[in-house]
């Protein structure tokens, strides 16, 4: 997807090559750079990450997550 679709609020992860992995929420974006947060969580985990070495993952998050236990026992 590309970077004009990443807004937050989306589930996000690092491009092939980053040093990001793991799933993230985008809790804001300034400057082209943004703040990421876990899925569920605030505390902000990574600062400053260019918007462009982001890719959206929100369906590939969501499947992964209906996998789960904590999911299958609400």
């Amino acid at each position: 997807m590309t970077t004009e679709t990443i807004k937050v609020g989306s589930i996000v992860k690092g491009k092939l090559f980053s040093t990001i992995s793991g799933y993230y929420r985008v809790r804001s974006i300034r400057g082209g750079k943004a703040n990421l947060c876990s899925p569920f969580g605030r505390q902000i985990y990574h600062k400053g990450i260019p918007v462009t070495n982001l890719e959206e993952c929100e369906n590939e998050w969501y499947a992964k997550w209906q996998q789960t236990e904590s999911y299958q026992c609400m």
